[in-house]
């Protein structure tokens, strides 16, 4: 009977992804980069960095009151777009790194890096077709379980002893100082590659830089865990970790 309920349960969740994607205005961060950064119409100066020369453009977000969005310039979908894996892609995950300084300015106080984290939803986790990095402080639960666990993730993919709010997790420790020549998004294909997943299943995030590491962490949706791979939710935007 439970595996009846699971299925049901399976299918309903599958309707309503299916439903959010076709009901959502999916192109908007698309339009705001391309028609409103570095222009007049950016009236409320939403655009905090315009640097088309790099190729991103980095966005106040309205929800939450410490959190930006570093997005691609060029149209990169999101995780699943073949274009973040080919050997020259451009690492945004650096990118995010190299201006977390903006959050200090949005907190009005500096953030202890280990208490910072940037993420990317999954395909069916998100709600926007244009590749988006959430930059923000990690929930104070989050980074207290990520901190039990320190000392035992390696530089290979291993799945946290506890699970995030219910949902299953994996974690890599990287050297903060190879993060320009390491790329987060190839470091999780790699493992699905290995077992045999798709990309476009899991949100990753970057999280937590600590005596000179940085780890990155990814779920992949799972219906019956309810999870559908939105990793934004190990973030807490009003930054209460650090008060």
């Amino acid at each position: 009977m439970k595996t009846k309920y699971g299925v049901a349960a399976a299918i309903i969740i599958g309707l309503i992804i299916v439903l959010h994607h076709i009901l959502s205005h999916r192109d908007v961060l698309w339009r705001i980069v391309n028609e409103r950064c570095g222009t007049s119409l950016d009236q409320s100066h939403s655009c905090l960095v315009v640097n088309r020369k790099a190729g991103f453009v980095v966005l106040r977000d309205l929800n939450g009151p410490v959190q930006t969005l570093l997005i691609p310039t060029a149209k990169i979908t999101g995780i699943e777009d073949p274009e973040l894996l080919d050997p020259s892609a451009k690492n945004y995950f650096a990118d995010a790194w190299a201006n977390r300084a903006i959050l200090n300015q949005e907190n009005r106080r500096v953030i202890d890096p280990k208490y910072l984290s940037f993420s990317v939803n999954s395909f069916y986790g998100r709600t926007q077709d244009q590749l988006h990095i959430h930059s923000s402080c990690l929930n104070t639960t989050v980074y207290a379980l990520i901190n039990r666990y320190r000392n035992h993730i390696g530089s290979a993919w291993t799945t946290l002893p506890e699970k995030i709010f219910g949902h299953t997790y994996i974690a890599q420790k990287i050297k903060l100082a190879d993060l320009n020549s390491v790329q987060p998004f190839q470091q999780l294909k790699a493992y699905t590659l290995e077992n045999h997943t798709e990309l476009s299943n899991y949100g990753l995030a970057m999280v937590s830089a600590e005596d000179g590491d940085i780890i990155l962490l990814a779920t992949e949706i799972n219906l019956l865990e309810w999870n559908f791979g939105s990793i934004e939710e190990i973030q807490d935007t009003y930054c209460l970790i650090n008060k």
